[in-house]
């Protein structure tokens, strides 16, 4: 059908029916160009109907989206959750379809999501507007609550197995307790435990006195190093310290009764140990704390994911970037492990 059918001609001036003839030409060269007029189109009555926003509000309500209810988690979610779909590039009918879907389609492949390392698009399967809607909620403040973050709302939202609440974890997938930490680039998350499970070693006269058996030289020294996880078996090789002094070091720094079986492990290896030992013990340390054993990580900017279980990092390791001061002046990191995935993990 000619788009002059459309409408009447008696209506249209001269100019306009130039217009129409261009347009009709157009699409006889290029029919899928009527998908770039009807988004145009789309857009331009969202801007001029402000209804869009009031039906979209409606449509979000709990009543109205059983069983998914995380809209409600949070004061001001449903608010937020409105204007990310109103915002969001797509045309009104995406925007309306999305919503009054919400609770009855599921965007996300949960058993894909659990996979050691999976790419975004392998378990983000729904529409391409419910994907372009988790960018959108993947960093938006709005949906940042407690221990909760917007990443974690994306995923509760697009899919009625995910929810934000639950026993353990920050969300629950199938059933199941997972943390997750959802960061734009490999920085990734900061593990800092809620229960007071880490010691602060830097600078701590008492402590290192006795490391260095009431050496007053020693004790100075050791009381200022800076270590990291990288640097620490060097630490220990400087100043001459073995498998004991190294145990009671870990044992002090993470404190945490559940990690203290690793804690001594890692310290029977001396000046043998490595950085990958090190962040077992902050990651068993953090996960114990917090009563979580399952990890997940959700990274934007390589659109990536990693899964993995607090006891068995050794599938991830080599995919995860970290960073672990140890003994630092700054107490906001001493202990607690920044972790990420690796560029080249994709």
């Amino acid at each position: 059908m000619r788009y002059r059918e459309f409408v009447r001609e008696a209506e249209l001036s001269r100019d306009q029916k130039v217009k129409i003839n261009r347009i009709n030409q157009k699409l006889a060269d290029n029919p899928p160009w009527i998908d770039e007029i009807w988004n145009t189109v789309s857009t331009k009555v969202q801007a001029n109907d402000g209804k869009i926003v009031d039906r979209i509000w409606q449509f979000v309500q709990p009543e109205n989206t059983t069983p998914e209810t995380d809209q409600t988690y949070g004061s001001g979610f449903i608010e937020g959750l409105v204007r990310a779909i109103n915002k969001c590039e797509g045309t009104v009918e995406e925007k309306i379809e999305f919503a009054n879907t919400l609770g009855q389609k599921n965007h996300i492949d949960t058993k894909a999501l659990l996979q050691t390392i999976a790419g975004w698009d392998d378990w983000l399967v729904g529409t391409p507007f419910s994907r372009r809607l988790f960018d959108v909620m993947f960093n938006d403040p709005a949906f940042r609550v407690d221990n909760k973050g917007p990443g974690e709302f994306a995923l509760a939202i697009l899919s009625p197995n995910i929810s934000l609440t639950g026993s353990k974890g920050d969300i629950t997938i199938d059933g199941q307790g997972i943390e997750v930490k959802g960061g734009m680039t490999s920085s990734g998350g900061r593990l800092t435990p809620t229960k007071g499970t880490l010691g602060s070693l830097y600078n701590n006269k008492d402590f290192w006195s006795t490391i260095a058996k009431g050496d007053l030289v020693k004790t100075k020294q050791l009381m200022k190093a800076r270590v990291n996880a990288n640097s620490y078996s060097a630490f220990l090789t400087q100043n001459n310290l073995g498998p004991t002094e190294s145990t009671e070091i870990l044992s002090a720094l993470f404190t945490d009764p559940g990690a203290q079986a690793l804690v001594k492990t890692v310290g029977s290896k001396g000046q043998n140990v490595n950085q990958h030992d090190l962040i077992k013990i902050a990651v068993k340390n953090y996960g114990s704390s917090q009563g979580d054993d399952r990890f997940l990580i959700v990274q934007k900017d390589i659109r990536t994911s990693i899964y993995f279980h607090v006891d068995d990092l050794d599938p991830v390791l080599d995919r995860l970037a970290f960073s672990l001061p140890m003994f630092d002046p700054d107490a906001r990191s001493q202990g607690k492990a920044q972790i990420g995935i690796l560029k080249k993990s994709r």
